[in-house]
């Protein structure tokens, strides 16, 4: 039997009363680009020091290639590390910083300027070896902090939020940056963010993290199309969701009823629900639209805001709850604030959660 790659086995951390991560296990092949997504306090970033060694688990195991590194040092676990705000050593130049792991591991002088040159190429900075990190931009650094983390070829690399602090159109570009960088190297990428949108744009798979769990392990495809929770049908893109009053689940369908008593009829089911009852439908803005035969979800038009190539469409159901649209403007123009409409969706689309 293959060992795994990387392996995170029931990983827990705890700080006095508090739970970080609880009960996290992970498998992670071998030059996989895998992203840790998540809110605030959800226990990314503490799973990922723990695999740095900058925080030690309460419980679990962390195996690379099958044998533990929880016994050995951050410094000897040959990880790469890249940070959110570059941590690049202001007094040495871009070469000198790109150098100093290679000096500590006591490389020749030549091997260390052949390995500095082939990353400054890496991360097209060629020609900016001697220049200082305060002449240098935000996206420009953090290039450099990239170059640092690789230059000792590590068979992991860490990165904790890493274009937060970048504007949006620098932040785009350095994530085309990076994932050419990770299909020209190979190496297993570890990456943290808050941001949805930079998860689906860089990962081969998302690790879902809530309240020091994770809820569900995929693509970006699906985890969109087919969220396993409630949480995760909120968090991964744009989602409605709309009160139930009453599911009638066969199977893995079910024919829901709404307030004003609009039934739909071959909803997906998820959450683990297995008995009818209340809950909420989710679907997503995109699947909606307007309605021409006056069959559907009836609405009124609330507000409508045009954004070039789509527009967005507010409504509130009959029973007060909002619900909103996105689509081609020219598919929407005769929605106007205040008129009387339907919306209707594929059922398959949408997904009820108990």
């Amino acid at each position: 039997m293959n060992t795994m790659f990387l392996s995170i086995d029931k990983l827990r951390k705890t700080y006095g009363a508090v739970v970080a991560v609880d009960n996290v296990s992970l498998e992670v092949p071998e030059g996989e680009f895998l992203t840790f997504l998540g809110p605030s306090g959800s226990g990314k970033s503490t799973t990922l020091y723990a695999l740095a060694g900058f925080d030690e688990p309460s419980a679990g195991d962390i195996r690379l290639r099958g044998a533990s590194i929880l016994s050995t040092p951050s410094h000897k676990r040959n990880i790469g590390m890249v940070f959110q705000r570059y941590t690049l050593f202001p007094h040495l130049s871009v070469h000198e910083n790109i150098a100093f792991p290679l000096r500590v591991r006591h490389q020749s002088a030549s091997d260390i300027a052949a390995r500095v040159k082939a990353m400054l190429t890496l991360v097209r900075l060629e020609g900016y070896g001697a220049r200082m990190p305060a002449h240098l931009s935000g996206g420009q650094q953090q290039r450099v902090a990239l170059a640092r983390a690789l230059a000792y070829d590590p068979p992991v690399l860490l990165m904790d939020e890493p274009l937060s602090a970048l504007d949006k159109k620098l932040r785009e570009e350095i994530q085309i940056e990076i994932r050419r960088i990770h299909q020209e190297t190979g190496v297993t990428i570890l990456y943290v963010t808050h941001d949805q949108e930079e998860a689906l744009r860089l990962s081969d798979r998302i690790a879902v993290f809530n309240h020091g769990r994770i809820e569900q392990v995929g693509t970006g495809r699906e985890l969109y199309h087919n969220p396993a929770t409630r949480f995760v049908a909120g968090f991964v893109g744009d989602s409605n969701f709309l009160e139930v009053a009453d599911a009638e689940v066969r199977g893995e369908r079910a024919r829901i009823t709404f307030p004003d008593g609009t039934t739909l009829a071959n909803v997906p089911v998820h959450g683990g629900a297995s008995a009818s009852g209340t809950g909420e439908l989710m679907v997503r803005p995109q699947s909606l639209r307007l309605s021409t035969d006056g069959s559907g979800l009836p609405v009124r038009v609330r507000d409508v805001t045009f954004l070039g190539d789509t527009s967005t469409v507010l409504f509130e159901t009959a029973w007060g709850q909002e619900i909103w649209l996105r689509a081609a403007a020219s598919q929407i123009n005769n929605a106007t604030p205040g008129a009387n409409c339907h919306l209707e969706w594929n059922a398959t689309e949408s997904h009820w959660f108990a």
